[in-house]
């Protein structure tokens, strides 16, 4: 006979418990999430200011250039530097050079942006999973005491602690256990 798969019914067991993390890490994503667009908004600021300085640039050294020894310059000598300015801005994409600049300075961006996600997911996992490791841990202890035959430990959590009702279940556990085997031994 084939044993039935385990099959979730109820996705909110503890709702009080899977609310607090599903906002506990919701938020921090949220707010990761605005720090990356913020960071693309800059780096896209970045490149457009870039670009437009370059191009700048690159019209006035053209203009500097053809007409500074002219006095008077004539209309083919505007129409020759008006021609040679359209083929630079046709051609501004195709620059090897604006490329290698364009992405450095997105590459220089994306690190930092990409740096401090990283060092705040550390944080937050460190943080969060204090809050459960802690009270493992204690869970463990008061488990060891148990099995050694010592019913007197309290388990106690600290403010912020998860999983107190569980730590009270298992102090209401200890406690009549204890209690339990002690009045078995004085009937012996």
């Amino acid at each position: 006979m084939a044993k039935k798969g385990f099959s979730r019914t109820k996705f909110f067991i503890d709702p009080k418990l899977q609310g607090k993390y599903m906002v506990t890490f919701l938020v921090p994503m949220l707010i990761m999430l605005v720090f990356m667009l913020l960071t693309l908004y800059f780096a896209s600021q970045t490149i457009i200011s870039t670009a437009g300085r370059i191009v700048k640039q690159e019209v006035s050294s053209t203009i500097s250039s053809q007409l500074m020894d002219q006095a008077e310059p004539t209309a083919a000598q505007y129409r020759d530097v008006v021609e040679q300015i359209e083929f630079k801005v046709s051609s501004f994409g195709d620059a090897k050079g604006l490329k290698k600049e364009f992405t450095g300075t997105l590459l220089g961006i994306f690190a930092v942006g990409i740096l401090l996600v990283v060092i705040q997911v550390a944080m937050m996992t460190v943080f969060f999973s204090h809050k459960l490791a802690g009270p493992v841990f204690r869970f463990e202890k008061a488990c060891r005491k148990v099995i050694d035959g010592d019913y007197t430990d309290v388990i106690r959590l600290r403010k912020g602690d998860q999983l107190n009702n569980l730590a009270d279940l298992l102090n209401e556990a200890i406690r009549l256990s204890g209690e339990r085997i002690k009045q078995k031994e004085e009937i012996k």
